[in-house]
């Protein structure tokens, strides 16, 4: 498929898209209605360039991963056209979803709140945030998934920094949601919208090395974000002196997890270690000990697969100065020894990647 055959692609509405169009009364008996129809919309009429046959319906309005990443092992990125006309539901999903509005403008539900999506814009929405689309008309919106192990390695590896991806990374991956969303308004940005495109004909298409392409244009989509419009993106602000106090606590737990005591915690907020053991427990739903060792376990498990760092040097990074210390911890936490992991999980790489804390 060449791109201009993708944006004809992307106008053209699909058999089932014009079925709700034709329905919207009949909104919750449309799978019903479709059956009874003499010729019934197939999975294949459903599935058009980059929208899927069909949603499951899950009952807790919970998506998980292995919905949308299951067709190539190898990719874990997926990218889908929203259909339209279809039936606005609140769901939430365990991966990240950055959406694109390549065209229109509609409603859209976060939580509590409902925003007005314009052409041009950028929506990051982290886990477990529930949120709802309301696209009754020509809308084209891409989604953009990537599961949270995928987004944890590029902030970790390829775009280290104090920067609003990886505050908000931090903040949602740890704790519970001070951001539940980040928009940068690109307004009709030609080159972000021509990376977005190529990322959709790498998803399609699958030519040789796509999947090293897919993760470069990803790479070059963050970095235009973070250049030009991190200035101008839009996010529920910081309420509270509080929350601020709680994404200060969180950001410096994030840069020092490999040696940071409770104690050396508390003194630096001028807190005593009863009161941040609370605040902690309160945030994130775990006791200082359980949050450090989940972090801890979440970066080696990352550098486990996504680089060839041995793990001696892998339990050093993460603070523990005696490897087997490490692996007694890592095989208690994972059910399986550090080599095991990596030999089940490990995803090839050309050269050895290190890390460095945000």
């Amino acid at each position: 498929m060449t791109k201009r055959e993708l944006m004809n692609c992307l106008h053209q509405y699909t058999p089932w898209e014009m079925f709700h169009m034709e329905n919207l009364g009949l909104v919750q008996d449309i799978e019903n209605l479709n059956r009874t129809l003499e010729y019934p919309i197939t999975e294949n009429e459903k599935s058009y360039g980059l929208h899927l046959p069909n949603t499951p319906d899950v009952s807790s309005n919970t998506f998980t991963e292995n919905i949308f990443f299951t067709d190539d092992k190898e990719c874990d990125i997926s990218i889908i056209q929203h259909d339209r006309y279809t039936p606005s539901q609140l769901h939430a999903h365990d991966f990240f979803e950055f959406l694109y509005v390549y065209e229109g403008e509609f409603v859209q539900q976060i939580e509590n709140t409902k925003l007005l999506m314009h052409s041009g814009d950028f929506c990051m929405i982290p886990p477990h945030v529930h949120h709802a689309l309301d696209v009754h008309n020509y809308s084209i919106v891409l989604n953009i998934l990537i599961p949270k192990h995928k987004f944890q390695n590029i902030i970790m590896n390829h775009l280290k920094g104090d920067h609003i991806l990886s505050l908000f990374f931090i903040n949602n991956t740890y704790s519970q949601n001070i951001n539940n969303y980040i928009i940068f308004h690109t307004n009709g940005d030609v080159n972000i919208q021509n990376i977005i495109l190529d990322m959709c004909l790498e998803v399609i298409n699958k030519e040789e090395y796509y999947l090293h392409f897919l993760n470069t244009q990803l790479l070059l989509l963050f970095g235009h974000l973070l250049r030009d419009y991190s200035s101008t993106c839009e996010l529920p602000t910081i309420k509270t002196k509080k929350d601020s106090q709680n994404f200060a606590i969180l950001k410096y737990i994030e840069s020092n997890y490999d040696t940071v005591t409770l104690h050396e915690l508390a003194d630096y907020f001028h807190y005593s270690t009863q009161h941040m053991s609370r605040r902690l427990k309160q945030l994130t739903g775990m006791s200082f000990s359980q949050y450090l060792l989940t972090k801890k376990m979440e970066v080696s498990s990352n550098l486990l697969i996504n680089t060839n760092m041995k793990i001696a040097s892998i339990s050093e990074t993460i603070g523990y100065s005696n490897p087997e210390h490490f692996m007694r911890v890592f095989r208690k936490y994972y059910n399986m020894t550090p080599s095991a992991y990596r030999t089940t999980h490990h995803r090839p790489s050309t050269a050895e990647t290190t890390v460095r804390k945000i």
